[in-house]
């Protein structure tokens, strides 16, 4: 039976070993878990390990620092192999191993093939030899019983070939016959819109049958439909504000809900000049920013939020958020373009000197909801639950229409040149 264990080095540079027992072993920073370690950026209850036939699958359940597994975020029960590593909210680096009888396993070994350990020195030093009997010299070889008959098939299918080729059955084929379908290069594939992060969709026109590309139009943002373009420069808008997220996508059903939110601040000549506003003290909101260790777009895209609808100093008001996202992002995060919505849902109660209420709530939820721990932590989620007031969703959702329309103002009616910090 596999047995798992855990060597692992926490901030200090202190190490350690330890076996995984029963069927669930949790690590963590409370005294209850199987492995507690005193550290602030574990979760009370950070990983979850669960033995799973004569695998493990380990889950991050809900913490506010996240989990990394082999350098990628870990969002869903991932099964592990030995050999893998993962870093609980920068306050703990584990190495998993997985053993069999007393030996630790092998890549090779785990993918099903055989280690050198396992192959005799004598089958390394032997030399290969032929299969086939051996034969005697004297008597008929046996060979021209197989040759001679394959030798006469290949005769007679080079004779068809060239009485084909002789009648005419060599000919091309016409271009216009439907009934001929062909392989296209790979520079021929038709494929559909693909928008890149920053970026404008990119489109691959499609190859005729002639092999000529066909005069497809290619989409601009100016001719895509409302919804898109909310769709679009929000997921544009979300890369840019989340320190580690660079796929950050809203799906239709959030993006219907934002659409009806930009349509308030559209054609909003209040909201022109608060971005003029931030772009002449762009310098000065990004020094602000990297000394709180926030991203500059999710500073100054509060400060425009908070302003709403009224002219203001965008500086000044960044001033005052400033200090109280810097305590926010510590137990809710910022890694992810979620976690951003949710410090921003949350900025009232920082406000009134509660930082942690959102954590806990969001630890709580874990342990109740059979929900990964991706789903649960977002303002969508939360609004749904009823778990945030309206006032904070509203925010949340404000300060995202208000940066989906800083990428390209223009293309809602708003005069003002995009805000990209």
């Amino acid at each position: 039976m596999a047995e798992l264990w855990i060597n692992y080095t926490d901030e200090n540079g202190d190490s350690g070993r330890v076996r995984v027992e029963g069927d669930r072993f949790t690590i963590g920073r409370q005294s209850s878990c199987d492995l507690p370690i005193a550290n602030n950026r574990l979760s009370r209850e950070h990983l979850v390990i669960e033995r799973s036939g004569e695998g493990f699958i380990v889950s991050d359940n809900g913490s506010s620092n996240g989990t990394e597994l082999n350098g990628q975020p870990l969002f869903e029960p991932t099964e592990i192999m030995s050999g893998d590593r993962a870093d609980l909210g920068g306050g703990l680096d584990i190495e998993f191993e997985i053993v069999w009888d007393g030996q630790a396993t092998s890549p090779a070994t785990e993918a099903g093939q055989p280690s050198v350990a396992n192959v005799s020195p004598g089958a390394l030093n032997a030399t290969p030899q032929a299969a086939a009997p051996s034969q005697s010299s004297g008597g008929f070889p046996i060979a021209w019983l197989i040759i001679g008959p394959l030798a006469a098939i290949v005769v007679l299918a080079v004779g068809i070939l060239l009485v084909l080729l002789i009648g005419g059955g060599g000919s091309t084929p016409d271009p216009g016959d439907r009934n001929i379908r062909t392989r296209s290069t790979p520079d021929e594939e038709p494929s559909n819109n693909r928008s890149t992060p920053d970026k404008t969709p990119v489109t691959t026109a499609s190859a005729s049958p002639g092999g000529t590309n066909s005069n497809i139009p290619v989409p601009s943002p100016t001719n895509l439909g409302e919804n898109a373009k909310v769709e679009q420069d929000a997921a544009s808008f979300l890369r840019r504000i989340a320190k580690n997220e660079p796929k950050a996508f809203l799906t239709s059903e959030q993006s219907q809900k934002l659409s009806s939110r930009v349509k308030q601040f559209a054609n909003s000549s209040t909201l022109a000049a608060n971005i003029e506003s931030a772009r002449s003290k762009s310098a000065a909101l990004k020094d602000l920013a990297t000394k709180r260790n926030l991203k500059p777009q999710l500073l100054v895209t509060a400060a425009l939020a908070k302003l709403g609808s009224s002219r203001g100093d965008v500086l000044q008001t960044a001033e005052s958020m400033a200090p109280i996202l810097e305590k926010l992002q510590g137990p809710v995060g910022s890694e992810l373009a979620d976690d951003c919505l949710m410090m921003i849902a949350a900025y009232d109660q920082g406000e009134h000197g509660d930082f942690l209420k959102l954590r806990n709530m969001l630890q709580d939820l874990a342990n109740k909801f059979p929900d990964s721990s991706r789903a649960i932590r977002s303002i969508w989620f939360l609004q749904k639950q009823g778990k945030i007031t309206d006032g904070e969703f509203d925010f949340a959702l404000r300060f995202l229409a208000i940066g989906t329309i800083t990428q390209n103002p223009k293309d809602f009616g708003v005069s003002a040149e995009p805000l990209v910090l």
